[in-house]
């Protein structure tokens, strides 16, 4: 994003893992890389790559 982590907690800002908490935030997350394979799904094995590239959005290590 551009900034350091935890920037906006520092700085007193409300963030949403603040208000809502981290599983709150992870479980949000996994809902759209959810949405987003079902609607890649009609497009087969065409789509297989952007499959793969919201999942290792979606879990990779900063």
């Amino acid at each position: 994003m551009g900034k350091a982590t935890g920037k906006d907690a520092a700085a007193g800002k409300a963030t949403l893992v603040a208000l809502h908490g981290a599983n709150w935030a992870r479980d949000q997350l996994q809902g759209l890389v959810d949405q987003a394979h079902a609607l890649l799904d009609p497009y087969g094995e065409a789509a297989m790559l952007l499959k793969q590239a919201a999942k290792f959005v979606a879990t990779r290590n900063s």
